[in-house]
């Protein structure tokens, strides 16, 4: 089949360097023209490349090689970011929104909140690479942190629970999933509407086996691939 002839050897140049991590593919267009085919036909090539982590698309951008995955434990780890440490990459977070909300019944679920209790609500855009690769939400309940409302707003969270409130090994309850990205994620991240996003829930317990924090990350599934251990 002419798609599959096409997707192998976009991975073939992909594989062997001559398109490298990052490198915008010529537009689809152009491709159609050079694989003789229809732009039907190079598109669902092309979805099989994203499908598989090795290429992506952003909306009015094109298409693009994507980096390699990064290895992330969510048992283990909460700070994607130091991942990102770990295999060199350039990274950065801009803080989205931050504000005092009703928990959420999946929220207050999780965390086993009383019906009515408040928490402190952060989304942040994850940058890696100059990609707008995530949006990472944390919920902290507010009758544990009653200090958050009267702090930055644009605070590092899992800092401040290691430092201030010498949170150091949490007990890390994880759900990992796939979710169509919201209008919000779609636009922030520049992705078309309704794409499909890795989704990870990793709830910190403590000592008293009460929840105290839920961070759910919505991230592009080519950046990380899961590796629980």
């Amino acid at each position: 089949m002419q798609y599959l002839i096409i997707k192998n050897a976009i991975a073939e140049q992909i594989e062997n360097g001559m398109l490298e991590p990052g490198h915008k593919l010529p537009s689809e267009r152009v491709l159609a023209d050079a694989f003789s085919t229809t732009r039907i036909t190079l598109r669902e090539a092309l979805n099989y490349l994203a499908l598989s982590g090795k290429v992506y698309k952003e909306e009015r951008r094109g298409w693009f090689v994507s980096q390699e995955a990064l290895i992330f434990n969510p048992a283990q780890e909460l700070d994607i970011l130091k991942v990102c440490k770990k295999y060199n990459r350039s990274y950065k977070t801009e803080l989205i929104d931050s504000k005092r909300i009703l928990a959420p019944k999946m929220v207050a679920d999780t965390l086993n909140l009383p019906p009515f209790s408040y928490v402190v609500m952060y989304s942040r855009l994850i940058i890696i690479e100059g990609r707008k690769v995530a949006v990472q939400y944390q919920y902290l309940p507010e009758a544990l942190f009653p200090s958050l409302a009267t702090m930055d707003n644009d605070i590092d969270v899992i800092s401040l629970l290691k430092e201030q409130y010498l949170l150091h090994c949490p007990s890390l309850r994880v759900k990992v999933g796939v979710f169509p990205a919201t209008e919000g994620e779609s636009a922030v991240l520049n992705i078309s509407s309704g794409s499909m996003l890795m989704d990870i829930h990793q709830s910190a317990i403590n000592n008293n086996k009460k929840g105290y924090l839920l961070q759910v990350i919505r991230c592009c599934h080519d950046v990380i691939e899961i590796e629980i251990k």
